[in-house]
């Protein structure tokens, strides 16, 4: 029996079918699009918790004052080190301290940042960030930017001017130039952003309190741990897994729930095509007998039924996977807002990796493959006799 004429016995006995066959492909394809979609989600929450603090407020790499100390001597010195290394985007100070911030109607204590705006366009995506108003600018003395939820406690906006006191000093004005939305609760809510050598003057320090550097390729921030360590003879140098450490383990637990997700969708797709085929093997003996008995061999039996499975994985992956990327495409153009707090906005938008793909389509269509070898074998050792009389 040629491939054509198996080919064809294989498709017309799923033609017989189409409620049957209609069913597996449905539960194929919704075992595609869950592990797709979730895949996305999981992906855009990492974005939304994990990437928008490395990127606004850790950075890839930081560099922290010895123990005991709360500032990092030579700050300048290291800092030029550190941007001289290949493989490094951008490397910013950056100075902090407690204040309180007060307004018409409210005072509340926060941490003041203090920023080079020209340098951490380099090291981080701060000026990104901003929701209305302008970022600061190197020449800028008494200017700050606001976090949208702060600004919504402190019943502020932009152009709106605010006390920053300071232990016993003398309270000091600033203009609100800009209101952020980081999308983390370090910045939009519990800190306000000056420039740096007005807040080093403020809070009274000569040094950088941390530098954050952002890297070419994140994932190699191990490596350039022992560089810059060398490079600046500082031992306590952070990278982006080692402080967003607590926010991963949250991220893994999302992930582990899509992983379960992706398991049982996957033992759903090889139950349902194990079912269907070795139903149609029991229901169709005696037509498998006659087959046996005009010359088809076995494996030609085999062939048969393992071409139906293949067939139904093909279509079924096919379409979940079409779907999928329709959904998540879907959910790009309209992405989930939270707002955990006031003014404060999460945006999560789900993402995900041609590789991701492909290994959930590669799964499910084995899966099929696997689901349906089991009752082809039991097609391919039926018995003439037995099949003709007793089918």
């Amino acid at each position: 029996m040629t491939m054509k004429a198996w080919l064809f016995l294989a498709f017309k006995d799923l033609s017989k079918r189409k409620r049957e066959t209609l069913m597996v492909i449905l539960a194929i394809t919704i075992g595609v699009v869950g592990p797709l979609f979730t895949t996305a989600l999981n992906n855009g929450m990492q974005d939304a918790f994990v990437g928008n603090t490395i990127n606004v407020y850790t950075g890839h790499m930081q560099i922290q004052p010895n123990t005991g100390d709360t500032e990092i001597a030579k700050s300048e010195s290291v800092l030029s080190k550190v941007t001289g290394i290949t493989g490094i985007v951008g490397a910013a100070p950056r100075v902090n301290g407690g204040v309180d911030i007060e307004s018409r109607t409210e005072k509340i204590g926060i941490v003041m940042f203090g920023i080079k705006p020209s340098l951490e366009e380099k090291a981080s995506t701060l000026a990104t960030t901003i929701d209305h108003g302008e970022f600061l600018d190197d020449k800028d003395k008494n200017e700050l930017l606001i976090g949208t939820s702060l600004s919504e406690i402190m019943k502020v906006d932009v152009g709106d001017k605010v006390l920053i006191h300071y232990q016993n000093k003398e309270p000091v004005e600033f203009r609100i130039k800009g209101v952020i939305s980081t999308g983390t609760f370090d910045l939009d809510r519990y800190a306000i952003i000056g420039t740096y050598d007005t807040v080093k003057e403020l809070i009274g320090k000569k040094e950088a309190s941390n530098i954050i550097i952002r890297l070419e390729n994140p994932d190699e921030s191990l490596k350039y741990k022992l560089i810059i360590q060398k490079e600046t003879t500082l031992p306590n140098v952070k990278t982006w897994q080692e402080l967003s450490a607590g926010m991963a383990g949250m991220i893994e637990t999302f992930g582990v729930i899509s992983s379960m997700t992706s398991g049982v969708s996957v033992f759903v797709a090889a139950i349902a095509i194990s079912l269907i085929i070795y139903t149609t093997v029991k229901n169709k003996i005696r037509e498998i007998g006659v087959l046996k008995a005009i010359g088809a061999r076995g494996e030609m039996i085999m062939r048969i039924y393992l071409a139906e499975a293949v067939f139904i994985g093909v279509v079924g992956t096919s379409l979940g996977t079409i779907i999928g990327l329709f959904l998540i495409h879907g959910m790009q153009q309209n992405p989930l807002v939270m707002t955990p707090e006031y003014g404060m906005k999460l945006i999560i938008m789900p993402r995900i990796s041609l590789d991701s793909i492909i290994a959930a389509d590669i799964s499910i269509l084995l899966t099929c493959i696997i689901g349906g070898i089991y009752p082809a074998i039991i097609a391919a050792r039926t018995n003439i006799i037995k099949a003709i009389w007793g089918g």
